[in-house]
């Protein structure tokens, strides 16, 4: 586990560099220490939008992306994770398990459906459209 403190710092040095490019973080991240690049991938020094970023390396829903960037990185590692979007009676949340992104489909009570890998919100809009 990286020192809270020298990781604020890295974080401050790799937004720095970035200048709110979700596109040049995400390459910056791709040359972190693993280790380290999974802890700032679950901490308060980045946001939801940014990991979601890292991650699928394309722009999600307009409302998806506002709920994210309002959304610290570190609520992706709960249970509950993000919401993204409400699809008739199901929630589309993402969140990170086991340093694994993760689309989750649920009536708002119980989780219905996981998804994971590139087209994972794709395929867990798919599947709420569908059911």
């Amino acid at each position: 586990m990286t020192d809270y403190f020298e990781l604020a710092e890295l974080a401050d040095r790799i937004l720095a560099i970035c200048d709110d490019d979700a596109a040049e973080l995400a390459a910056v991240l791709d040359d972190v220490d693993l280790d380290v690049r999974t802890e700032l991938l679950v901490s308060d020094f980045l946001n939801a939008y940014q990991v979601f970023w890292y991650f699928y390396r394309y722009e999600p829903e307009i409302l998806a992306s506002e709920r994210l960037m309002l959304s610290s990185a570190s609520s992706l590692a709960t249970a509950a994770g993000v919401l993204l979007e409400e699809r008739d009676l199901f929630e589309i949340r993402f969140r990170i398990t086991d340093a694994h992104p993760e689309m989750v489909v649920s009536d708002g009570e119980a989780v219905l459906a996981v998804f994971r890998g590139a087209g994972a919100y794709r395929d867990a809009a798919a599947w709420a459209d569908s059911n």
